[in-house]
């Protein structure tokens, strides 16, 4: 979290190391203050991420019946740890629950619920890569990249933009890209040299941004037309790489 009021005193000490205390102080108190300002979303946070947790466990059951036991136990234990520090981090920015018009809103909107379902679903799609479950690796990669294009609909469709969103939907999309191109890569299915490709890139944008907003003053995060092309281009890309290697023909060698 960045306060802009206190980075301007942070470069003009050129980030002392006593200043960089004095703003951490600053920043974990104003987190502390957004968290009693607005308890409900606090609540809320960690209500969705109890109720993905109850899912997780749900389909590791249904899977450990109907199909692999120790698949099911990887699954739920990698999606459970994976949850805590993904929800912790959404909870850090509790302060930006806002809506366009800046009000504070009592729990998170269905965007925001859909955006973190999208990075929750990371766990099991890296581990159904690596155990070359293709298929199914597929089809939650399929329902992933779905969340990923109604939370932005839904947003602009029905006004629920919030400040959140903005932050946490380009960062969920990162970590998600990284992911797919780890998972693939882990497969035997991607050349190493694409994932390091990937890292370079993703590196770049958030070390560059981080930057920016330190040493030379805020950035906004909008969305370009270009961004979202890309977006789409690369998951339809990943989407058919994977299938392609779910379905196994001759056409499909041949597409690879």
């Amino acid at each position: 979290m960045f306060l802009e009021e206190h980075l301007r005193e942070l470069r003009e000490q050129r980030f002392a190391p006593h200043a960089i205390l004095a703003y951490l102080r600053r920043v974990a108190a104003r987190v502390r203050a957004d968290w009693l300002a607005n308890p409900f979303a606090v609540r809320s946070i960690w209500t969705v991420a109890l109720a993905f947790f109850a899912l997780a466990f749900l389909g590791s059951i249904a899977m450990s019946l109907a199909w692999d036991r120790a698949l099911a136990y990887r699954f739920f234990l990698n999606t459970a740890i994976w949850i805590v520090p993904s929800f912790t981090f959404a909870t850090l920015y509790v302060g930006m629950l806002r809506d366009a018009d800046g009000y504070r809103l009592p729990a998170l909107n269905v965007p925001l619920v859909l955006t973190l379902l999208r990075v929750s679903l990371v766990p099991g799609i890296v581990l159904f890569l690596e155990e070359r479950h293709f298929m199914v690796a597929f089809v939650t990669y399929a329902v992933a990249a779905l969340s990923d294009v109604l939370d932005g609909w839904i947003a602009r469709r029905w006004n629920q933009t919030t400040r959140m969103g903005t932050v946490l939907d380009p960062l969920v999309d990162i970590v998600f890209n990284l992911a797919m191109l780890a998972g693939l890569a882990a497969a035997g299915l991607l050349s190493p040299v694409v994932f390091w490709i990937g890292v370079t890139r993703y590196t770049a944008l958030i070390v560059g941004g981080v930057y920016l907003y330190l040493c030379v003053g805020p950035i906004t995060i909008r969305p370009t037309f270009f961004g979202r092309f890309t977006g789409v281009v690369m998951s339809s890309l990943v989407a058919l790489f994977t299938l392609l290697w779910a379905l196994r023909g001759e056409l499909a060698r041949t597409l690879t």
